[in-house]
């Protein structure tokens, strides 16, 4: 992987990159006190691949030049290139045994991609699709996955989710969901040029999810277990 950038005294430079990986959790109900239904929140976990601006100077100076170009190239935040992003939903079973309701119920009260999700994980658990594959573990819903277009064709979007619940999820039990659809990246002002929602699907197929609707369709549900997760 390289980043790559002119200067007006060396012309083009290109940089080989050892990028890292940064996970971000938030949940507010850990523990789970006793509160009320429409209080309960999922677990978020947001994980980029980034590359600090200071490491670029062990191959040259960082002069204002250089970092304009950058920021022109690459989508730069916090003095950081991200490289790409994952955002993901964790709803614990243990979570909704406590309240005592459906996935659907749960998870309709976010938005109507968790209703689809919760409607298939009910599905699951009431023909026992998978032998009670949520005991002790949690749905996980992908609602973005997002890579830079200059690092596209890589394979770096599988590669994350791979790492994602290998290593930095360890602990992960439980079915991770996805819906197969175009949509505009946040790293990039370009308009989207991976607009087909089958050939998203036969992406994320080889990371190990399988499409559980066979109809034409703008959005796809996918899903997977977790310990089948292609690495």
């Amino acid at each position: 992987m390289f980043i790559e950038f002119e200067t007006s005294e060396t012309g083009l430079i290109k940089i080989d990159i050892s990028p890292q990986v940064k996970l971000d959790t938030y949940g507010g109900l850990f523990g789970f006190p006793e509160i009320m239904f429409d209080e309960c929140t999922p677990i978020s976990h947001s994980v980029k691949i980034i590359y600090p601006l200071d490491f670029i100077e062990l191959d040259c100076p960082l002069t204002e030049e250089i970092e304009n170009q950058i920021k022109a190239k690459y989508h730069v935040e916090d003095d950081q290139i991200i490289i790409a992003s994952l955002d993901v939903t964790e709803f614990p079973d243990e979570w909704k045994e406590e309240m005592e309701t459906s996935w659907y119920n749960w998870l309709d009260a976010l938005d109507g991609d968790h209703a689809i999700v919760g409607a298939r994980a009910d599905q699951i658990v009431d023909e026992d699709i998978y032998e009670e594959v949520f005991d002790f573990g949690s749905l996980y819903y992908i609602q973005r996955l997002d890579v830079h277009p200059n690092f596209r064709g890589e394979e770096i979007g599988i590669k994350l989710i791979s790492h994602t619940f290998k290593y930095l999820l360890r602990n992960a039990q439980g079915i991770v969901f996805l819906i197969a659809k175009p949509m505009q990246s946040r790293l990039s002002k370009n308009q989207i040029d991976f607009n087909s929602s089958s050939r998203l699907s036969k992406y994320y197929r080889r990371c190990g999810f399988k499409r559980i609707s066979k109809d034409r369709s703008k959005s796809i549900l996918m899903e997977v277990q977790v310990h089948k997760i292609k690495v």
